[in-house]
């Protein structure tokens, strides 16, 4: 074919030709294009919220971490007071009842009845095997109680003693024992000193 053929035939080609132009290739191309930038927008979005929600999200959990310390030393401050006010009303209530069976027993032994004498002893007496039981010292009575105790583990033994003997004068004898004032007030201070010793007074 000559080359002069070759141009009229080209000429003779219509512009949009498949052949030399393919609009719906393009037209597909431009379609893509705008869906996956429509996509791309949306993803964006979608990245942003998401973003923003976990910022607040994790904001959250921080400032709910930090309240729930901030609420764990506020109650163990709390706590460490109303421990130290229960224990100081609990040292004030026993302190009290102390001196009110003491005071009760020193009421007794100066009254001029002679009964409240023996029972000022036979109270003391109530209150020294108390003692004894708390310190860990066993037996049937005061008795063997005093009888389990070493001689170098409590200085006022004779005066445990001594008192202790008043007092089962008073429990065997009942009235014919005569218990004077005197001897009375002679017993609560043997009683006295051992409470003393056992820090109850």
């Amino acid at each position: 074919m000559q080359p002069n053929q070759i141009s009229t035939n080209l000429l003779n080609k219509p512009l949009f030709d498949p052949t030399f132009l393919n609009v719906d290739y393009y037209f597909n191309k431009v379609l893509v294009a705008i869906d996956w930038f429509k996509h791309l927008q949306a993803g964006s979005t979608i990245y942003l919220v998401s973003y923003i929600l976990s910022l607040f999200g994790l904001t959250m959990i921080i400032y709910c971490l930090v309240r729930l310390v901030e609420i764990y030393l506020e109650e163990h401050e709390h706590l460490k007071h109303a421990i130290a006010e229960t224990m100081a009303h609990e040292e004030e209530v026993s302190a009290g009842t102390k001196n009110e069976r003491w005071d009760h027993i020193q009421d007794l032994v100066n009254s001029t009845n002679p009964s409240d004498w023996r029972l000022s002893v036979i109270e003391a007496d109530t209150i020294l095997e108390g003692l004894l039981d708390a310190k860990g010292y066993h037996g049937a009575g005061i008795g063997e109680k005093l009888k389990s105790i070493s001689p170098g583990d409590l200085a006022s033994m004779q005066a445990a003693w001594e008192a202790h003997l008043v007092r089962n004068r008073i429990a065997h004898e009942g009235s014919e024992y005569d218990l004077s004032q005197r001897d009375a007030r002679r017993t609560i201070q043997l009683y006295e000193l051992v409470f003393r010793e056992l820090g109850f007074l």
